[in-house]
């Protein structure tokens, strides 16, 4: 009787994860966290349960039961790589660049070929200024990802992000546009682009680039940093109507975060 009652709570909780993971696909997330607590109550080491339950709590930005999660899923299962990565992601997130590099690491090295862990490692190596091991891992992160996946395009902004930064413009540009061939509609990639172009001394293109930028859902990049470099680009072009314009459009915009 005894193994029959442990079968029967496992096949329980196997289902409200499986209910939880088609609820968390749905977005339906108020019923995944539902789902998800009745699976840890009859499983409390149930891993991928956990890994998912911390992810909701990021959703909600509940960070402290993320992390609780993710270190108790390791704690059970060192090699879950994603227990792994989303704890390395969660302090990368968090802007404690040093804490994320174990973990990171560690999702790397369980799943090698996973271009995610070697992403975020290239995003934290920059963030701690050692930008040449960034470039080196924004390169082998390009490499994993399938060319056509939107995971490949936020690769290809932020390595051109890197390298504009650096004063690589001639390659920045390059990867900048190619970004924009995989997402037309990448916000980010148009600004970095029009960045690349306006230090490059192309303010026409550059504008063109910002316009498109502009027109686009704000995600990263907001408003505000577009009108200031729409208004240089315009600057340099002598058109010193739409420069002010724009000039008065980021003020604006910066005033009303700064109140």
């Amino acid at each position: 009787m005894i193994w029959l009652l442990a079968l029967q709570v496992a096949v329980g909780a196997a289902q409200h994860y499986e209910n939880a993971q088609k609820d968390f696909a749905q977005r339906d997330f108020s019923r995944a966290v539902s789902e998800v607590d009745a699976a840890l109550h009859d499983n409390p080491s149930m891993v991928p349960a956990l890994v998912l339950k911390a992810r909701l709590a990021t959703f909600a930005q509940r960070l402290d039961v993320a992390k609780s999660c993710l270190i108790t899923a390791i704690t059970v299962d060192p090699t879950s790589e994603e227990a792994q990565f989303y704890l390395g992601a969660l302090f990368y997130k968090e802007n404690n660049f040093k804490l994320a590099l174990s973990p990171l690491e560690k999702a790397r090295e369980l799943s090698p070929e996973s271009p995610l862990p070697v992403f975020y490692l290239a995003m934290t190596q920059e963030a701690l200024k050692d930008k040449a091991t960034a470039l080196e891992l924004y390169r082998r992160a390009e490499d994993l990802s399938p060319r056509e996946s939107p995971l490949s395009g936020e690769i290809l902004v932020a390595h051109g992000r890197l390298l504009l930064s650096l004063g690589q413009t001639k390659e920045g540009i390059t990867i900048e546009r190619r970004a924009i061939e995989l997402d037309p509609d990448s916000r980010d990639a148009h600004y970095e682009l029009a960045r690349g172009l306006s230090h490059d001394g192309d303010f026409k293109n550059a504008a063109l680039e910002g316009e498109k930028a502009l027109a686009l859902p704000q995600l990263a990049t907001t408003d505000a940093s577009i009108h200031y470099l729409l208004a240089t680009c315009y600057r340099g072009l002598d058109q010193s109507a739409l420069a002010k314009a724009h000039m008065d459009k980021f003020l604006a915009l910066n005033t009303t975060v700064q109140k």
